[in-house]
């Protein structure tokens, strides 16, 4: 025979309701017309009861969720969600435990009714449970409350009372308010979420009306923080036991898991109810009806109990009628449990109680049975569940609030279900509209006609029985304000708890990263002076452009300054700078459409135009760009006469042409128009012209093939003093071609700039001019230096310090023996990696000359930012020294300054004995030019070393 027992929440107790035979009561009639039930008595949610096990609260509090979540629960069902903490310290008693229960003012001892736990009484945790000695899960409580519960426990078991800072609040952001609902205490977590300072949690929000803090409905409330945003938040709230105060805990809900759960709630509350062994029903007042869950069915056929048996009628019969009842008398109880002993040892608890509409008005009864059978035989096991159910849970939360950037929740139909609040900001739209929104209204790149109809191309179509997921670089989504922000999307397929399916899709904003890549190819594409297009951009428009089918009416005119030089050597190199500004800016301005203007390097523009037919033929273009590039202009308050030499190419009818071809072949036109006229010519890519680069082009790739090959040999000009000691010696590269003979540097480096040869010339000499000199002997006590002039191996390069370390170590000559030349052009600017790489060689003992000082595009100023030791005068200021007072000028200037900045001097291209006399006057250190010594093959100069000193016009005047 089955054994009952009960106990009503704040009722008296009652025995239970049953026929003489063992039967439960028929269920009463559902039209319940005492006016009572207009107005119950709620049981206080501020007393605990004792603690039920951990799996089975989570089982009741993943129900509570979905009556509140789920879809179609009716909102009420939110009042059970905030009773279910009642549970939080009530444990039910073992089988066969006798105890006392409280009957008014008598005591009652029965053998088949649980104990009644007088919730605020202390419980040692050591306290063994096979004692029967009630307490509360420390793993539950913890879970709950994030440590010690919210009362302290005393000797005694009373409650420690004197105020707000006696209570022990939650590691969970939470209050102690008084009667008006004002702050009399808050923890660090609090102000943390509020945005205030730690060190000040008694001034900051002490005296403040919980208000002000929190606004909207408990259940989805709004933290207002101190910077004025929003957090959404659950409020939890209970009245302190002997204090006129209350607790309030904020739960922080977040925008992300808030949507994305929903879908598997249900799943995953029927999972849990499985894992818990519980199963639900509910009793419909206005209808009568009964309902019970899958997982209370399965739980009735695993224990062998018949719901329906025909002699006792529902097994829930007997709580719904005590339920009734408590309902047509006003009494205040609505809350029964009873306990189900069958055979085999097996244990149900039966829980019931009543939820009520927000106007008072009772709606169903509803009620949780769960097998305590396995609880009983192994607690241990039990309480591992439920932990690890709860540690899954976390992780799943934890998950969702780790994931960067938004994620949205697409249904077949291409509408959006849900969002996480990541997506919500980035695109500046709020949950709400959001939800039901078409993805393709989310696609910038889809007009608004057709926003609402199409998908985007980024939500692919799925493929049967494939696997699916696939990442889309870039794709332009449209935010709130109709502005575009560009995302890296990864989409795969999610299913739902009905078979049907959802486009997961996580959005990465990757603006910043495409904006920064623009950046860089603007950084490789624009001319730094003037803006203009620069070659590589050039030869990307010209390629684009020959491809098309007006490939015949593509032309290209280069055009170079005449004379640009005197420019920057008459007024300074800014001069020259704010004259190619504004002829870039003419140039912009008045070219027609269809012509595109940009800079090669210097002071060489180049025109593409790709119809000339637009512009009256080949012929017309070349006149137009001549006479653009022959103005006046003024600079520094100073008119400027400025023409140029022009060359103009077209697309030969047969064959194929590159751009670069077409481009140098243009440029090869412009040459042989400023040899032939001097100024102001206009060249055409005629045949002749065509051959010539055509054999430029063979030159290149033999150039190419005696770099790789060791096809170039080093000469070296020595640098003396004044005396006739060799001080050091620069390399100067020689192409000894097999048919053409000795090929000069004035013809092959301006090959080797063109096709991007430099640096790996530059490489090679330094090689071979390092590997050479570690070899060579004294001269008058001291070993000279090598000196290298670079153009294509620069500072500003990233391997820059690393090549000529490994090249250097390599050969084993000393650092103090090597002087990098550098020209002044490729000195302008540097970046701060490349003064640091100069920087490290300088301290290793590597001396820097800035070479051709004075002929490039920054004054002589720039020279003290640079970390070079000597200062090279040009020979087109050496050759007029003796008899050109501008020149003498310079050179004196050039010297002086190098002298108070305490650089050393060198004179280039020094041939007579007067330029010699005049530079040793005005204080040059050191010489270099025919005067002393031709440039010499590596078996000479290892002579002049042997030998004694050069002779110079002092030695021969000295007679030594």
């Amino acid at each position: 025979m089955k054994e009952l027992g009960h106990r009503r929440g704040d009722g008296p107790v009652e025995d239970p309701v049953t026929e003489p035979n063992g039967s439960k009561a028929v269920l009463p009639d559902p039209v319940l017309p005492d006016p009572v039930l207009s107005d119950p008595v709620l049981p206080d949610p501020a007393l605990p009861d004792p603690a039920l096990p951990d799996a089975v609260l989570r089982a009741d509090l993943r129900r509570a969720r979905q009556a509140v979540l789920g879809g179609g629960a009716d909102p009420d069902a939110v009042r059970f969600a905030n009773r279910l903490a009642r549970a939080v310290t009530e444990t039910p008693a073992y089988a066969g435990q006798r105890v006392d229960v409280q009957r008014g003012a008598e005591a009652v001892t029965d053998p088949g009714a649980i104990q009644l736990i007088d919730p605020y009484a202390t419980v040692d945790e050591s306290e063994d449970w096979s004692l029967g000695a009630p307490r509360v899960s420390p793993a539950l409580r913890d879970a709950v409350f994030g440590g010690e519960g919210l009362l302290s426990d005393v000797p005694g078991g009373s409650v420690r009372r004197g105020g707000p800072e006696t209570v022990r609040l939650p590691t969970a952001p939470a209050v102690v308010c008084d009667r008006s609902d004002r702050v009399v205490r808050a923890n660090e977590a609090l102000l943390r979420l509020v945005g205030g300072r730690p060190e000040r949690i008694d001034t900051e929000l002490t005296g403040t009306k919980l208000a002000r803090l929190v606004v909207g409905p408990d259940v989805d409330a709004r933290l207002v923080r101190a910077d004025g945003s929003l957090v959404r938040v659950r409020v939890v709230r209970w009245e302190l036991p002997g204090e006129e105060l209350s607790a309030v805990v904020l739960v922080e809900l977040g925008e992300a898991g808030a949507g994305l759960g929903r879908t598997s709630d249900r799943d995953w509350t029927t999972e849990l109810e499985r894992i818990a062994r519980v199963g639900t029903w509910s009793f419909e007042l206005a209808t009568g009806t009964l309902h019970r869950s899958d997982t209370l069915d399965e739980l009735y056929a695993a224990v062998g109990l018949d719901p329906e048996s025909p002699e006792a009628g529902p097994v829930e019969g007997e709580q719904v009628a005590m339920l009734c009842e408590d309902l047509r008398s006003g009494r205040p109880g609505s809350d029964h449990h009873i306990e189900l002993r069958l055979p085999g040892d097996v244990l149900l608890s039966c829980r019931a109680e009543v939820e009520y509409a927000d106007d008072g008005a009772p709606v169903r009864l509803v009620g949780v049975v769960r097998d305590l059978t396995a609880q009983h035989r192994d607690a241990d096991a039990q309480r591992s569940a439920a932990d690890r159910v709860r540690y899954s849970g976390q992780r799943f939360a934890d998950l969702m609030a780790l994931v960067p950037g938004g994620v949205a929740l697409i249904d077949a139909g291409g509408r959006t279900v849900d969002a996480n609040a990541g997506l919500c900001t980035l695109l500046d739209v709020p949950l709400a509209r959001l939800r039901g929104l078409p993805a393709g209204m989310l696609a910038a790149d889809l007009p608004a006609d057709a926003a609402g109809r199409a998908l985007p191309e980024w939500l692919r179509p799925i493929p049967p029985g494939a696997p699916y997921g696939y990442r889309v670089d870039v794709a332009p989504l449209r935010r709130g304000d109709g502005t575009t922000v560009w995302c890296e999307l990864n989409v795969s397929v999610t299913s739902a708890d009905d078979g049907s399916w959802f486009w997961l899709v996580v959005c990465t904003d990757v603006s910043e990263r495409r904006r920064a890549a623009e950046l860089l190819r603007s950084a490789g594409t624009v001319d730094e002076l003037t803006r203009l297009p620069n070659r590589a951009a050039s030869l990307t428009l010209v390629d684009r452009l020959l491809a098309g089918p007006g490939r015949d009416r593509v032309a290209v005119v280069c055009g170079d300054l005449d004379d640009f030089q005197r420019v920057n050597s008459s007024l300074g190199h800014e001069a020259g700078d704010e004259l190619l500004v504004s002829l870039a800016a003419r140039l912009q301005r008045e070219l027609p459409v269809g012509c595109t203007a940009a800079r090669l390097s210097g002071d060489e523009f180049v025109v593409i135009c790709a119809d000339h037919a637009e512009v009256g033929g080949p012929d017309q273009l070349a006149r137009m760009v001549a006479d653009l590039l022959r103005t006046t202009i003024t600079v520094c308050g100073r008119p400027v006469q400025m023409t140029a030499s022009v060359g103009l190419a077209t697309p030969v009818p047969s064959g194929e042409v590159r751009a670069a071809d077409l481009l140098r072949f243009a440029e090869v036109a412009m040459h042989d128009a400023k040899r032939k006229q001097s100024r102001g010519g206009i060249g055409m890519a005629t045949d002749g012209v065509v051959s010539s680069a055509t054999r430029a082009l063979e030159l290149e790739a033999e150039l190419r093939a005696a770099i790789h090959g060791d096809g170039l040999v080093l000469e070296y000009q020595p640098v003396v003093g004044g005396d006739g000691t060799i001080i050091s010696a620069e390399a100067l590269v020689r192409w000894p071609h097999p048919e053409r003979g000795v090929i000069s540097p004035g013809d092959f480096l301006p090959v080797a700039q063109r096709s991007g040869l430099l640096r790996d010339l530059d490489l090679w000499v330094l090689r071979t001019a390092v590997t050479e000199a570690a070899t060579w002997p004294e001269h008058r006590g001291r070993i000279p230096a090598v000196a290298v002039n670079l153009a294509g191996l620069l500072p500003g390069d990233v391997d820059f310090l690393a090549a000529v370390t490994e090249i250097v170590e390599g050969s084993g000559l000393p650092w103090d023996r090597l002087v990098l030349e550098l020209v002044e052009t490729s000195l302008v600017a540097l970046p701060p990696h490349a003064l640091a790489a100069m920087g490290t060689l300088v301290d290793r003992g590597v001396r820097f000359a800035v070479d051709d000082f004075g002929t490039g595009y920054s004054s002589l100023a720039r020279l003290k930012e640079l970390p070079a030791q000597t200062v090279k005068v040009d020979r087109a200021f050496v050759t007029g020294v003796a008899d050109d007072p501008a020149d003498f000028a310079v050179a004196r200037a050039v010297v002086d300054m190098a002298k108070a900045m305490h650089r050393t001097t060198v004179a280039e291209g020094v041939e007579t004995a007067e330029q010699f006399n005049v530079l040793r006057g005005i204080g040059v250190d050191a010489f270099q030019g025919w005067l002393f010594a031709r440039p010499l093959p590596p078996h000479a100069m290892r002579a002049a070393l042997g030998g004694d000193r050069l002779a110079t016009p002092a030695s021969r005047i000295a007679g030594l």
